[in-house]
């Protein structure tokens, strides 16, 4: 039996490996063989165990990924999808890799794809594959896009990354290019010199791959301005024509690396030569002007379509959809689900406007729409709820699992806003754009105030950038009041910003730009160390108060935000017990594993965890006993009224019963009067901030509260 299964192995072209330690990536060899496999693994033995090295990055990528299936209490299975790798005999292997856990065996089951491979390259006329071939191309971009952001973001000391980007790249079988600040080229694979490579006869100083995808997308992408002075990320089809015999399509991935002061230190450039497949989509009509997954007209009919209407000189609006957070979609779903949810919400739309209106898919999770016989905004307002009220209906997954997407919606008019093609798009995508931050439904109509709000957000996020580097803020702390004691015994840590002309700006005018543009994360950082800093004057001045520190969802979701806390921690040698972290219900929710894992981190070190705003987000509660919590705060909204309203009383009860039987303590928020305050004792409520206590004050004035109130 062990024969015949070898020999089916075999004639499978896979081999079958056990993962003895998981950490390491140590293998030893099950079943399987063949030539490709020891050029795969040339230092192998069929006897002894190896160690899968960067010899094979690819895999050993995947090998971090499939940690959570070998670790897992439970029988599980992931798949790599289909990658490329050159063996150092140059030879080029077709595979993918399958993790599997199964009873007490964590196995590694790697299958040779040539015939597979070579078969869909000889079936490529087909248009179903046209559409495969298509989206193999993004996902390899993704992929490799990942693992290079992770190779740029290390620090240089700890790395030869010049040495390992190279590497990476040259085994890409697409170009790949790596640019500094100024697009001046770093390291570009052997990829892109061929695909770009040009006639002799017709220059003599032929340019490089960078400038002519510059040059491409300035000349053919409306957005192209947008895209540089924001900074943002872009894919899309670029035609390449150079005379006397070159036309290219190409499909190019355009990305930028930041820092956490979000400036770009680095640009990653992709480039697919997609010509075969354009040849072979343009030999069919049908083909050339429709959308292969949702079958709506797509770019090159828009644009068609868009220059018609212009040329009938009738007035109509232009509408510019995108789906809010599509790509974390599909990393959470799979991006078969992405494409079920795209094929779904073509239809609602589609189900929604008049026979008379023109929709297209006109890129990934972009849809336009124009919108004919409508002469006012307020009715195109109407069309467009008609378009939100469609897509706010629950979405479903194959296993039936419910969930919901937003959209933003940029609109112009023509001829009002806008008289060409290009300034058309130019104008919804910015309205778009600028919708899109606030990760709701959103409906942006251009105007001349939102592009002059959208300057203004710019230059409040430079200023910001050199607020960080001149330390420009200052952390003041608002009591918090133990209701037995009457004593302060915490502090909420809360950031003013000293503007060298503006004076004393508080968040609310400048955390919003902070979060959207990525800042958050060099503030955060900023305030866990001045917390920490306090913490300590204030432990060595004999008082045991905790301070609680407010963290970001871009905080939460920040791999090395534990790390820096510790450092701090360490770095200014006090107990983790004087410090708090605050985190709002809909961080909790929207990102409950890396949330729960943060946060179980903290608490073992012996840091406390607070959820802020309790009772303003999402209705489940069941995240609060799954996550490690030890407080609720009350939001203040329902402290306003608390005397006066017999629903916001009977909230607060309720609220401070539950988190009670589940071992919590309550502060609540806001507290300015007497009677709120009465209530709340009567109830059993905790602790208490607000107004009637003390404002927000400088370190300074807190402590000369502390020597007050411990005379």
């Amino acid at each position: 039996m062990t024969s015949l299964l070898n020999k089916v192995i075999n004639a499978l072209e896979q081999i079958v490996l056990e993962v003895t330690d998981p950490n390491t990536g140590t293998v030893k060899w099950v079943e399987g063989d063949g030539e490709w496999a020891s050029d795969l693994f040339p230092k192998s033995s069929n006897q002894q165990p190896f160690t899968i090295n960067e010899d094979t990055p690819f895999l050993l990528d995947f090998l971090f990924d499939a940690k959570s299936i070998w670790q897992a209490a439970d029988n599980g299975k992931l798949r790599s999808g289909l990658w490329t790798e050159i063996t150092q005999n140059n030879k080029e292997l077709y595979l993918e890799a399958i993790a599997i856990k199964h009873e007490q065996h964590n196995l590694l089951v790697i299958t040779n794809q040539r015939e597979d491979f070579e078969f869909q390259q000889k079936t490529k006329q087909l248009a179903r594959e046209v559409l495969l071939s298509y989206d193999r191309l993004f996902l390899k971009n993704e992929y490799l896009h990942t693992r290079l952001l992770s190779i740029l973001k290390q620090p240089p000391e700890q790395s030869n990354i010049l040495k390992a980007l190279t590497k990476v790249i040259e085994n890409a079988e697409f170009a790949v290019l790596i640019a500094s600040t100024d697009f001046t080229t770093n390291i570009e694979n052997s990829a892109a010199i061929k695909l770009f490579d040009q006639d002799s006869l017709v220059s003599t100083e032929p340019a490089r791959p960078i400038e002519i995808i510059l040059r491409l997308m300035q000349n053919q992408l409306p957005e192209y301005e947008r895209i540089l002075s924001t900074n943002s990320s872009w894919d899309g089809e670029l035609c390449w024509i150079s005379p006397p015999s070159t036309l290219k399509w190409l499909k190019v991935g355009f990305y930028p690396v930041k820092n956490k002061l979000n400036e770009v230190e680095n640009w990653i450039i992709f480039a697919n030569d997609i010509s075969t497949i354009k040849h072979l989509v343009q030999r069919n009509e049908q083909l050339a002007l429709q959308d292969m997954l949702t079958e709506l007209p797509n770019r090159f009919s828009f644009l068609q379509m868009l220059e018609k209407h212009i040329a009938s000189n009738r007035a109509f609006y232009l509408l510019y959809i995108d789906i809010n957070e599509f790509r974390r979609h599909n990393e959470f779903y799979g991006h078969d689900q992405g494409d079920k949810l795209l094929i779904e919400l073509s239809k609602r739309i589609n189900s929604v406007i008049k026979p008379s209106d023109f929709i297209a898919r006109v890129g990934g999770d972009e849809f336009a729409i124009i919108i004919n016989n409508i002469d006012s905004e307020k009715a195109c307002k109407l069309a467009i709820q008609r378009i939100i009220d469609s897509i706010n209906k629950p979405f479903h997954s194959t296993t039936s699992e419910s969930f919901n997407v937003s959209i933003s919606i940029g609109a112009a008019n023509y001829p009002k806003d806008a008289q060409s093609v290009e300034e058309l798009m130019k104008f919804v995508d910015l309205s778009a754009y600028n919708g899109k931050k606030n990760k709701k439904n959103s409906i942006q109509f251009y105007s001349q105030s939102m592009k002059d709000a959208s300057h203004h957000i710019i230059i409040i996020e430079q200023e910001l950038r050199q607020a960080i580097k001149n330390n420009e803020f200052e952390l003041y702390l608002q009591p918090i009041i133990d209701i037995k004691t009457n004593c302060i015994n915490k502090a909420e840590a809360l950031i003013r910003w000293n503007h060298p002309v503006k004076g004393l700006i508080n968040p609310d005018d400048f955390i919003p730009v902070a979060e959207r543009s990525g800042l958050i994360i060099a503030i955060g950082e900023w305030v866990i160390s001045r917390s920490c800093q306090i913490a300590k004057e204030i432990s060595e001045l004999g008082f045991n108060i905790k301070i609680s520190m407010n963290l970001s969802p871009s905080q939460v979701a920040d791999d090395s935000l534990f790390s820096y806390l510790s450092a701090c921690i360490y770095d200014n040698e006090i107990n983790p017990c004087l410090l708090e972290l605050e985190v709002t219900e809909d961080v909790l929710v929207d990102d409950y594993s890396v949330a729960e894992k943060l946060l179980s981190k903290a608490r073992t070190i012996g840091m406390s965890v607070s959820v802020d705003d309790f009772g303003t987000g999402y209705s489940s509660l069941s995240y609060l006993k799954k996550l490690p919590l030890d407080y609720l705060k009350i939001d203040r909204t329902f402290i306003k009224e608390i005397v006066a309203d017999d629903n916001d009383k009977a909230i607060v009860r309720a609220v401070i019963a539950m988190a009670h039987n589940l071992n919590l303590c309550v502060t609540a928020e806001g507290v300015e009067t007497q009677e709120q305050l009465s209530f709340l004792v009567d109830n059993a409520c905790n602790s208490v901030q607000g107004y009637m206590f003390s404002r927000p004050i400088n370190v300074d004035y807190f402590i000369k509260l502390l020597n007050e109130q411990s005379l």
